[in-house]
């Protein structure tokens, strides 16, 4: 059978995935807790899972190292030792570890994502692209900020017929997150940096 093209979300231990980042019911669903090994083999990176075996590809080396990290933290709750990532994405490995230890560790707290919904593993340049072809569905998204450094907020707005992008570079503080703006805001939560957008766009901003 040939290589199919998804997108692929991860929340605590499952791992789905669906034909377009706009389908809310996934293809299939992945128990992480089933995981034995994830190894990079060959430019792809095999999931080897009690019973059953993955093969994931992605467009870049860095992109599948990435998903190697958050696969290998979420299943074994620590983050591996032998990642080759930038400084900015294992500051985003220890985030998500903080938050799944947060939400496993409250007995019947609901499941909740370790990222808000809208945040979408993709560059600056995907981003753009990703708002212009989910006109209608929403106009603001999540994602990694450039070169590793924490996070970005991607924004884009319609005026006057011209397409706006903006683009907000978000770090992590001791005592939650900092909009990098002329005025830095402060937020206690990656929802509450994302519900500042949407209070701050007064209903004209929709995260995607």
């Amino acid at each position: 059978q040939g290589d199919q093209r998804v997108w692929a979300g991860l929340r605590g231990l499952k791992l789905a995935f669906y034909r377009s980042p706009q389908d809310r019911e996934p293809l299939e669903v992945l128990d992480l807790g089933e995981l034995v090994t994830a190894q990079a083999e060959g430019g792809a990176l095999v999931l080897r899972l009690k019973g059953q075996q993955v093969t994931m590809k992605a467009e870049s080396w860095d992109t599948l190292e990435m998903w190697r990290g958050f696969i290998l933290t979420m299943a074994k709750m620590r983050m591996p030792r032998d990642l080759a990532l930038l400084p900015g994405h294992n500051l985003q490995l220890l985030e998500a570890l903080r938050e799944e230890r947060e939400r496993r560790g409250t007995p019947g707290s609901p499941a909740s994502p370790v990222v808000p919904s809208c945040f979408f593993q993709v560059t600056r340049a995907e981003a753009e692209r990703l708002l212009e072809q989910s006109a209608g569905r929403g106009n603001l998204l999540l994602r990694p900020g450039g070169h590793g450094q924490g996070l970005s907020v991607t924004i884009r707005q319609q005026l006057d017929g011209t397409a706006l992008l903006r683009h907000y570079k978000v770090k992590r503080e001791a005592q939650g997150y900092v909009i990098g703006m002329e005025t830095p805001h402060r937020c206690s939560s990656l929802a509450d940096v994302v519900q500042f957008f949407v209070r701050s766009g007064k209903g004209s901003l929709q995260p995607l």
